[in-house]
């Protein structure tokens, strides 16, 4: 196919540089995502409504961190000459994850009566948190300062 411009550029260098940059900052999400998801949780022990723990120890109970949620869609179109395994990027997510099995009750307990042994804790104690615009700001500012300084030490 001719190219009514009279010049070419060949980028296949530069689309390798940039899927190896992707998949550099993919592993960095990935730590970030457990700096935040700490973050998280620690708010949710802290900030209203708390974490109950007075009944069992859902405070100590808790971990959180990256969970996989599938790849990228990626326009073949657009990188013809790449293999379709190297295309596009996974997306991940925070979970929090609770071993206890009062946890999900205790989460899901809003509109119920319940005596709750210690001032500040309630329902939605992890949700409550991502509704925030100021709190979900601070966990997105901790995966960005995380990916900035991880590719300015390279």
């Amino acid at each position: 196919m001719s190219n009514r411009s009279g010049f070419s550029i060949d980028m296949t260098e530069f689309d390798k540089r940039l899927l190896l940059a992707n998949v550099r900052v993919n592993k960095i999400v990935k730590k970030a995502l457990w700096e935040a998801g700490a973050a998280l949780k620690k708010d949710a022990d802290e900030i209203e409504p708390k974490t109950p723990h007075l009944h069992g120890n859902l405070k100590g109970d808790a971990s959180a961190g990256p969970k996989a949620k599938g790849k990228s869609k990626v326009n073949k179109d657009h990188w013809p000459k790449m293999q379709e395994e190297t295309l596009g990027y996974m997306v991940y997510a925070i979970l929090v994850t609770y071993c206890a099995p009062y946890a999900e009750r205790w989460h899901e307990a809003v509109g119920q009566n319940i005596n709750w042994s210690e001032s500040g804790v309630g329902p939605k104690y992890i949700e409550a948190k991502i509704a925030r615009q100021d709190l979900r700001d601070k966990y997105y500012g901790l995966i960005a300062k995380r990916i900035k300084e991880e590719l300015q030490s390279a």
